[in-house]
């Protein structure tokens, strides 16, 4: 079986080496769209292609967050001249978590033909206390998960069935497959998989710098992309709020915020840290470029702010 990835990404620096390390030990092929990065991302990318991996690097200038379009022909690529037989769709702070290649094979060897997968999205959360300046292997292997996600959602592993489905799209997320963008109502057919065998390891807040910076040009960029449906990434827009109202984030605000990260602040539910479970999900990785990355999140959002005049 071939097995691909395939990621968009802006100014992941913090974690992109663990991801493709990590993910590449699962999988056969990843594509990496590089959406205008410079905090380094662009440069450990370029590396770790240098070092011969199995990457494929895409850079994409557009200020705009346009995930489904940019991602939706990636994916036909690895399908069509990459040979894969399933395409995870991930964001640069996920993992795949399976406990082997061979569990991983099998698990979808039992997906029903012309049918997509959904992989369980689980939500893991550093320790935020941790001494600073740890490097990114050291946090994902401080995480803990939720013992249950107030929300289950689901990333797609696209299927074959892709290719014979003309118009298809991934939808904003990745937690889909559509028919086409004329009927974006009309997912086309997926299978649920068992959390025990394949799910999607979500880290999506590392640290108060890295979120800050991360909620500030995404909320921004989604304003540029114009969407219309105004629910789309109500998580960077309410935190954006905060940020504009003044607020620096705490502590206790990054564990609220990661335990809550799929629901709106008015369902938010008072964290609790001592029923988070132990569940590890990173390989064996070693980092050789944590160098290359450049922090702040005033330096991030200036860059942004920049790049927005010049538009």
């Amino acid at each position: 079986m071939n097995l691909g990835a395939a990621c968009i990404v802006r100014n992941e620096a913090d974690v992109i080496e663990a991801f493709v390390r990590h993910n590449l030990a699962l999988v056969d092929q990843l594509a990496v769209v590089d959406h205008g990065s410079f905090d380094g991302t662009t440069e450990i990318l370029a590396a770790l292609v240098g070092e011969g991996l199995p990457l494929t690097v895409l850079r994409d200038e557009r200020v705009g967050f346009f995930q489904p379009e940019i991602l939706t022909p990636v994916v036909g690529d690895l399908l069509r001249r990459g040979r894969a037989d399933f395409v995870f769709m991930l964001d640069g702070d996920e993992f795949i978590k399976t406990p082997s290649r061979s569990a991983l094979e099998e698990t979808l060897a039992r997906v029903p033909d012309g049918m997509h997968a959904l992989a369980p999205w689980l939500t893991y959360i550093p320790d935020f206390d941790r001494t600073p300046g740890d490097d990114a292997v050291a946090l994902l292997r401080s995480t803990r998960r939720l013992p249950a996600e107030h929300q289950l959602l689901r990333k797609v592993v696209v299927s074959r069935r892709f290719l014979d489905t003309p118009g298809a799209f991934v939808a904003m997320g990745n937690h889909r497959v559509y028919a086409s963008r004329d009927a974006p109502s009309t997912p086309c057919p997926h299978a649920a998989l068992p959390q025990e065998c394949i799910a999607v390891a979500h880290v999506p807040i590392r640290d108060a710098d890295q979120l800050t910076g991360k909620i500030a040009v995404g909320w921004l960029a989604h304003l540029v992309a114009k969407r219309v449906d105004p629910a789309l990434s109500f998580h960077w827009g309410e935190a954006y709020a905060m940020l504009a109202a003044g607020r620096r984030f705490s502590v206790d605000d990054l564990k609220a915020m990661a335990a809550n990260y799929s629901l709106r602040q008015t369902e938010w539910k008072a964290p609790d840290p001592a029923r988070w479970v132990d569940d590890p999900f990173l390989a064996a990785v070693a980092l050789r470029y944590a160098q290359l990355a450049q922090r702040g999140a005033l330096a991030t959002v200036l860059k942004f702010a920049e790049r927005l005049a010049r538009r």
